[in-house]
């Protein structure tokens, strides 16, 4: 078997498994405390596991044929989109203020996103086998975990 992009597929499935990570220990502090905004961050985590087929897409596109290969990348990309309709939804509900300790790690996981989402549009490639797309996604796994610290402090209106 030929995995097209190793790298890609390795970066894409640790991020999943981290998204899937923090959706369960999310879970673990809504169910005591019922708050509807962890509710929907927890959603948004389970739906990040998009990586999933984000790398199945980079990994295996040599096996994946005409009508599969497009459909699983146009899969990926919704349920980006549907991950941060989550958070954006889940912030929405909260009673914030600038002095909470959940909008520091919400600032720092976008600032980390912003990172990731630059190096990933760029050519940066450092080795054969760690290119732009394998830097984000570690990156994003950083702005994961931040998002994730902040989803736990939050609490509804």
């Amino acid at each position: 078997m030929q995995i097209t992009e190793p790298m890609t597929l390795l970066t894409d499935y640790i991020l999943a498994v981290g998204s899937l990570f923090c959706a369960v220990r999310l879970k673990a502090t809504t169910q005591t405390q019922g708050q509807t905004c962890r509710k929907l961050w927890g959603l948004a985590f389970l739906s990040a596991a998009a990586a999933l087929l984000g790398g199945t897409y980079h990994g295996f596109s040599f096996y994946l044929g005409k009508f599969l290969h497009p459909a699983l990348w146009n899969s990926t990309v919704y349920f980006i989109g549907l991950a941060s309709g989550l958070m954006i939804s889940g912030t929405l509900t909260t009673s914030l203020n600038r002095q909470d300790e959940s909008v520091r790690w919400f600032l720092s996981g976008v600032g980390i996103s912003l990172l990731g989402l630059g190096i990933q549009q760029s050519d940066l490639t450092l080795q054969e086998h760690l290119n732009h797309n394998d830097l984000s996604h570690c990156i994003l796994l950083g702005a994961l975990y931040l998002f994730y610290r902040s989803s736990r402090l939050l609490q509804d209106r």
